[in-house]
C-alpha cells in the first residue's frame, strides 16, 4: 500500500487512536489518583519530587545520546536492532555519569538541588537505565508500526506508577513515595516491549553486538552530535522552571507549579507523543518515496492537533482555579491559577511539538537548535526578570513568551515542508521505500 493510500484510508488517524488509547488509559489512572496524592503529599513534597523529576527529564533524553530516535528511522531490521543494542550499552554508563552530575549540583547548591538528599543519586541510576531501555524499545516498535505493543506498555507504566505512589503515600513515605512509584513504573513498562524485540536483540548481542558499539556510534554520529544538543535544550526549557521557581519563590511554590504542570501535561503529553510517533513513521515514508506531500501531512496534522488542543485546554484553563481547589484541596488553589495562566503555552506546544520530528526525518535536526536556544533563554529570562512582581505574573509572562516562540516555529516548519515538496517535484525519481520490518 502506498503512502497516499494509507493517508486516504485513514491509517494515520487509526494509528494515532491506537497509540493514544494506551497513553490515555495510563494517564487516566494518574489523573484519577492525583486528588489522593495531593492529600497524601504536601506542596513541599511535590516540590522536591519536581526538582528530582526535572533532572530526570533532562538526563533521560541524553542517556542514549538520542540514538534511540534513529531506531525508528532505521532502513532495515538489522540496523534497528544494532541501534537498540547500542542504546543498551550506553544506558548504564551514562546513568552513572548523570548520577555524578546530580551529586555535583547538590553539593554545589545549584538551583536548589541541595534540597534533595544525597541518596537520591542511587535511585537516579536505575531510573535512567530503565528510561533509556524503554525509549529504545519504543522506537523499535514505532519503526515496525506495532503501536498496540506500545499502547499496552504505557497502560502498565501509568497504572503501576500511580498505584505504588498511592501505597507509599498511605505508608507516610514522604516525597520518596513519589520517587519509588516513578521508578517502579519505568521498570515494569519495559516488559511488553521487550518480548517482541528480545530474540533479535539477544542474537545481536551474542554475535558480538556490544563489542561493535563504537563502530555503530560512529555510523550514527548525527544523533549524538546534532540531535542530542537540540533534545537536551528542549528538555531543559521544560524542566528548568521548577528548580528556578524553587530557588526564587521556595519549594512550596515549586510544588504548586509542579502540580499545574503535571495536570496540564497529561492531555498535552498523550496527544503530542502519540501523534509525534505516528507522524514520524508517515513522514519517513513520504520522504523516502518523494511523494511531494510533506506540507499536506504537516498541515493536516497541525489542524487536527489545533482542534484537539482547543477542545481540551480551553475548558481546562477556564475551570482550573475552581477545579483544582475542589479536586485537590484548598491548599492547591494557586496551582489552578497557574494552570490557567499557562494555557497559551499548552495550546501551542500541543499543536507544534509533534511536527518538530520533521527536521529529524529530513536529516536537518540542526535547524531545531535555533528554536531550542530561543525557548530556553527568552521565556526563562522573562520568568526570572519579573520575579519581583510575584509568582503569578512571572509565570503568565513565561507562558506567553513560550507560546509566541512556538508559533514562530510552526511557521518555519510549514515553510520548510513546502521547500522539501518542491525539491521532490524537481527530482521525481522515487527512491526505494524504506523497509517496514
Amino acid at each position: 500500500m502506498t503512502w497516499r493510500d494509507r493517508v486516504k484510508r485513514g491509517a494515520f488517524t487509526r494509528e494515532v487512536m491506537l497509540l493514544s488509547g494506551g497513553t490515555i488509559m495510563g494517564q487516566l489512572v494518574t489523573v484519577l489518583v492525583t486528588p489522593l496524592l495531593t492529600r497524601l503529599y504536601s506542596p513541599a513534597d511535590m516540590g522536591l519530587f519536581g526538582l528530582y523529576f526535572s533532572f530526570v527529564s533532562v538526563a533521560s533524553v541524553a542517556v542514549c545520546l538520542r540514538v534511540d530516535l534513529g531506531v525508528a528511522s532505521a532502513r532495515t531490521p538489522h540496523e534497528a536492532t544494532e541501534l537498540v543494542v547500542l542504546c543498551l550499552g550506553l544506558c548504564p554508563v551514562l546513568g552513572v555519569v548523570f548520577a555524578g552530575l546530580l551529586a555535583l549540583l547538590m553539593t554545589r547548591h545549584v538551583l536548589s538541588f541541595n534540597l534533595l538528599p544525597l541518596w537520591t543519586v542511587w535511585i537516579l541510576i536505575p531510573a535512567l537505565v530503565a528510561t533509556g531501555v524503554f525509549s529504545a524499545l519504543r522506537y523499535w516498535h514505532v519503526g515496525r508500526r506495532e503501536f498496540a505493543s506500545i499502547s499496552r506498555s504505557l497502560v502498565v507504566q501509568g497504572g503501576t506508577r500511580a498505584g505504588v505512589s498511592v501505597a507509599a503515600g498511605v505508608s507516610h513515605a514522604g516525597w520518596l513515595g513519589l520517587v519509588i512509584g516513578d521508578l517502579v513504573g519505568r521498570c515494569l513498562g519495559i516488559y511488553r516491549l521487550w518480548i517482541a524485540a528480545a530474540p533479535m536483540v539477544v542474537a545481536d548481542i551474542a554475535s558480538g553486538g556490544l563489542r561493535q558499539s563504537g563502530a555503530r556510534l560512529k555510523a550514527a554520529w548525527r544523533y549524538p552530535l546534532i540531535v542530542l544538543p537540540s533534545s537536551v535544550l528542549d528538555a531543559l526549557g521544560a524542566a528548568l522552571p521548577i528548580p528556578m521557581i524553587a530557588t526564587v519563590f521556595g519549594p512550596a511554590a515549586a510544588g504548586q507549579f509542579a502540580l499545574a504542570w503535571r495536570i496540564a501535561t497529561v492531555p498535552a503529553g498523550l496527544v503530542a507523543a502519540s501523534v509525534a510517533d505516528v507522524f514520524h513513521a508517515h513522514s519517513v515514508q513520504a520522504q523516502t518515496t518523494r511523494s511531494g506531500r510533506l506540507r499536506q501531512l504537516v498541515q493536516q496534522t497541525m489542524l487536527r492537533l489545533a482542534i484537539v488542543a482547543t477542545v481540551v485546554f480551553v475548558p481546562l484553563c477556564v475551570l482550573a482555579p475552581m477545579g483544582f481547589r475542589i479536586a485537590f484541596g484548598v491548599s492547591w488553589h494557586d496551582a489552578g491559577v497557574l494552570a490557567m495562566l499557562l494555557g497559551p503555552l499548552w495550546w501551542t506546544s500541543t499543536v507544534v511539538s509533534p511536527i518538530s520530528r520533521l527536521l529529524i526525518v529530513i536529516q536537518k535536526p540542526a535547524l531545531k537548535l535555533y528554536f531550542d536556544v530561543l525557548f530556553i533563554s527568552v521565556p526563562l529570562a522573562v520568568l526570572y526578570g519579573l520575579r519581583a512582581h510575584g509568582l503569578q505574573t512571572a509565570v503568565a509572562a513565561y507562558g506567553l513568551a513560550s507560546a509566541l516562540i512556538y508559533l514562530g516555529f510552526a511557521v518555519f516548519l510549514w515553510h520548510i515542508s513546502g521547500s522539501m515538496d518542491r525539491a521532490a517535484l524537481l527530482s521525481p525519481d522515487a527512491i526505494a521505500p524504506r523497509e517496514v520490518y
